[in-house]
């Protein structure tokens, strides 16, 4: 694995924890804050832009990771936000961004060790 493609599965390792963070929040702070909201639906963005760095070729190599799909909900999110459904918003932070994380955890582990970085 290259220096570079282990520094943004750090990048997306980060968002992803981010997104376990703003889940663990609740629904109802999603609902009743619009500030967890829209952090939710930045994290979506910033989720498909660490996604986007790791380049086209990655991203053929893992048929496991439903690029179109999180692409169409950045695209939703940004250009057509008044149409955002928040029920689909909350799925991606509390069912999607999990199952990502649990597909690439063995990747985002060898990115760690091979910067040598501790932890996780």
């Amino acid at each position: 694995m290259g220096e570079r493609t282990a520094e943004y599965l750090l990048y997306l390792d980060a968002t992803l924890t981010e997104i376990a963070h703003l889940a663990a929040r609740g629904r109802a702070a999603y609902d009743s804050d619009i500030a967890v909201a829209r952090a939710c639906q930045y994290s979506i963005i910033r989720l498909t832009i660490d996604l986007e760095r790791l380049g086209e070729p990655w991203l053929q190599a893992h048929p496991d990771v439903p690029w179109s799909v999180i692409r169409g909900m950045r695209n939703r999110v940004a250009h057509d936000y008044l149409t955002v459904n928040d029920d689909i918003v909350w799925a991606v932070v509390t069912q999607h961004a999990p199952e990502l994380r649990q597909v690439l955890t063995a990747e985002i582990d060898a990115a760690r060790s091979s910067l040598d970085i501790g932890g996780k």
